[in-house]
């Protein structure tokens, strides 16, 4: 079977007419080959997609009107909407305002119109359309009739240009002109339209660091467009006026508008130069002290040049330098000795025995700064005490010089009595002893020597026998004593020089040297002294 379609549609008209036909026909069949719905407005409205002969044109309306004589033609114009002119250039982002005229002797016109990147992307937006309506196919742009066909044939709107580096965008168009006969008939469609413009990059300047610290390094455009120009700027800003390098260390601080001149214009870009700071000062410190400067905590080791870093008002930096200075602290050890009645006056403390050991003192030296001053106490330490045994007095300091007391006589002193013993005569009385050591003198206590205590035997051999002895005597008549619980011998200075058992009956004392000793017999009954002479 052979089907012939035909495609009718009719501009302005709400009907759309499908016819097929055959030779032979045996029956007849309807079927849709890239249909026409019904339009109230242009391809784009109705389905159909892009007709305006661009490279992802599906075809022009040549496919359904034909057949009329109109001399149908269609042109673009787009303007810059503040001047006023014919643009050939775009400069991205930029908005243009397009108009696309059909012309042709026919009474009503149809359109649609479109622009495309070179490879075929959207280029820019419309918007604010004006005898015509929005339509995006495939996500492109496109302009088309409205309604029914317009009787002016002027189709417009506000174009958008695309981001840069797009590249060269074309307008594509199609003109219509009909009959009016609800028919595709004795229509005529122009030729496709094609105009390109190109994408201007605009010559732009700039700084980008911008403010700049006077301490920064050269200062380098960034330059779009045009790249071949000159610059200048009022006195004050160091730049070159070939590469426009700026040289902030030398320039002055302030705000500067540099011009940027090419071969087909200028342009201008603001920069701004902030000063930094420098200042100096110095301090002092005691070795012992810290000194804070900004983040640092400086101490003696930082003597001399120290610098810190500051953030200025303007944001720039500031500089301080601080020259340290260290004066030094005195340390000093000394040593003192005193008696252990006597004061001591450590710069306003007085010091006495209960003292001895280290003491310290803080001063204010000549420069200022501390004075240490630490001492040492020693106290001279006299042992004071006396020992009475059998009515003979001890001093118990050894090594110093000796006087003995008569405390009853108030405190005279006993004359040739300077040994560290003394043995009162057979008289009760309190004595006492002044001993002199390093230079330090002390009197002990008062000492009650009684003699009624003792049971002082007369030199008799009804005790001692023989008496005067020369080397062995005996002791007699122990009974007399009770338990005898020791025995010993002392010399005139006390000391003991002999003792035996309490259960002996004689001493042995030919090794001793002659003179007066004596025999010290302690028992239950009491203590007993009896005078011996060594022959």
């Amino acid at each position: 079977m052979i089907y012939r379609y035909v495609f009718i549609a009719f501009i302005g008209s709400i009907s759309l007419i499908l016819i097929s036909a055959g030779m032979s026909v045996t029956s007849t069949e309807v079927k849709a080959y890239n249909p026409l719905p019904t339009l109230s407005g242009g391809p784009g409205t109705g389905g159909l997609g892009d007709r305006t002969g661009s490279p992802i044109s599906s075809g022009t309306c040549a496919a359904c009107h034909s057949g009329g004589t109109f001399n149908v033609a269609v042109a673009v114009e787009i303007f810059d909407p503040v001047s006023s002119a014919l643009v050939t250039s775009y400069i991205p982002g930029n908005s243009y305002e397009v108009t696309y005229t059909v012309t042709g002797t026919s009474s009503a016109f149809g359109f649609q119109g479109g622009v495309l990147t070179s490879t075929n992307a959207a280029g820019g937006a419309f918007s604010s359309p004006a005898g015509a309506q929005l339509v995006t196919i495939s996500g492109r742009p496109y302009i088309e009739h409205v309604g029914g066909p317009s009787t002016t044939g002027v189709f417009q709107a506000v174009w958008t240009a695309p981001v840069a580096n797009s590249g060269n965008v074309t307008f594509y168009g199609i003109g219509l002109g009909v009959n009016g006969n609800n028919g595709t008939s004795g229509d005529n469609i122009s030729t496709p339209l094609s105009v390109t413009l190109t994408e201007v990059i605009p010559t732009t300047i700039s700084y980008p660091g911008t403010p700049f610290c006077s301490n920064e390094p050269n200062q380098t455009p960034v330059v779009t467009g045009e790249l071949t120009g000159t610059y200048s700027s009022s006195l004050g800003l160091s730049i070159d006026p070939t590469s426009g390098i700026i040289d902030v260390a030398t320039s002055t601080s302030g705000t500067y508008t540099i011009e940027y001149t090419y071969s087909t214009g200028d342009t201008t870009f603001s920069v701004t130069v902030n000063e930094t700071f420098t200042s100096s000062f110095a301090t002092t410190i005691c070795d012992n002290e810290t000194f804070t400067f900004g983040s640092q905590v400086l101490d003696a080791s930082d003597v001399g040049l120290n610098t810190e870093v500051f953030q200025a008002a303007n944001g720039c930096d500031s500089t301080v330098e601080l020259t340290l200075t260290v004066l030094p602290t005195i340390t000093e050890s000394e040593a003192v000795t005193i008696c252990s009645s006597d004061t001591y006056d450590f710069n306003g403390q007085l010091l006495t025995a209960v003292n001895a050991g280290l003491n310290t003192a803080v001063l204010q030296g000549v420069n200022g700064c501390d004075s240490t001053v630490n001492l040492t106490l020693t106290v001279e330490a006299i042992d004071i005490t006396v020992d009475l045994t059998g009515g003979v007095l001890t001093a118990n300091q050894a090594g110093a010089t000796y006087q003995w007391l008569d405390c009853d006589n108030g405190n005279a002193a006993i004359s040739g009595e300077t040994s560290d013993t003394y043995s009162p005569t057979a008289i009760t009385g309190n004595y006492a002893v002044e001993i002199t050591l390093n230079g330090c003198t002390e009197t002990s206590a008062c000492t009650l020597v009684d003699f009624s205590s003792l049971n002082e035997l007369n030199i008799n051999s009804s005790v001692v026998f023989p008496n005067p002895v020369s080397d062995v005597f005996e002791i007699k008549n122990s009974e007399k004593f009770g338990t005898i619980k020791s025995i010993s011998l002392m010399d005139a200075n006390g000391r003991v020089v002999k003792e035996i058992s309490a259960t002996d009956s004689s001493m042995d004392i030919g090794q001793l040297e002659s003179g007066v000793y004596f025999l010290r017999i302690i028992s239950e009954s009491g203590e007993s002294i009896i005078s011996v002479v060594k022959k």
